[in-house]
């Protein structure tokens, strides 16, 4: 079974600080301060594929929070490794640059919020990034292998004539041989049209007949008879 890949195709965010009542004070003397980052991410998912002739997106909602250490906020490159899990499961690239600017965000609105409340003895800085992450489903690279091999045998498949051979024309005209029509129970079986009772056709030599335009052209394409498939020679 292929596997199904996405990548992430945009992403729109925005890193604050939720109301105050979310912190705690106290007058005596806190520990060590602490973030809890809140994240509250929609995902829309639009697959490649239709389902029953339609194109339908995914929406998911999820809500998860996070707590680490405000020293964390010191180093871009650590918070940018303890935080990578999370947007993975995402689908966001924790290499793109997208992903360096919400760190960087995180960082900045975390250290700002922090000199804010000094003295004020919080023990958890509290900070909410939201997030509206849109993904797309990746092509699968043995998929796309197989479909352009497949389309370049399908485009020589149809310049060699779709396997077809053509009779060779001196046979076709020492082979075919002119009848005249004298029953109504006969059609073409090229053009599908009556063979009118009193015209000429053209018969193979296995006795089946078809109007003469109709089988000299069919055979510039096919040797083979459109009714029994015997052989006309092709070389």
């Amino acid at each position: 079974m292929a596997s199904i890949s996405y990548e992430c195709y945009d992403i729109v965010y925005r890193v604050f600080q939720p109301h105050s009542r979310f912190q705690q004070t106290h007058h005596t003397p806190p520990r060590p301060m602490q973030i809890e980052l809140i994240l509250n991410v929609t995902s829309l998912l639009i697959p490649r594929r239709r389902i029953d002739g339609h194109l339908i997106n995914f929406e998911r909602l999820s809500l998860e929070t996070l707590r680490f250490d405000l020293g964390l906020l010191q180093s871009h490159d650590q918070l940018r490794l303890a935080l990578a899990p999370n947007f993975i499961r995402y689908g966001i690239d924790v290499v793109s640059t997208a992903y360096d600017m919400i760190i960087h965000e995180i960082v900045e609105c975390g250290l700002r919020i922090a000199d804010s409340t000094t003295g004020n003895n919080c023990e958890v800085l509290p900070l909410c990034l939201e997030m509206r992450v849109v993904i797309v489903e990746k092509e699968n690279e043995e998929e796309v292998w197989i479909g352009r091999a497949t389309a370049e045998s399908e485009l020589e498949f149809e310049r060699s004539n779709y396997g077809m051979v053509a009779a060779k024309e001196p046979f076709v005209k020492k082979m075919l041989k002119k009848v005249r029509v004298k029953s109504r129970d006969e059609d073409c079986l090229i053009c599908l049209e009556e063979l009118e009772i009193g015209i000429d056709a053209s018969q193979m030599p296995c006795s089946h007949a078809f109007h003469c335009i109709c089988i000299e052209k069919w055979l510039k394409v096919s040797h083979y008879c459109p009714v029994c498939r015997f052989a006309m020679p092709t070389d």
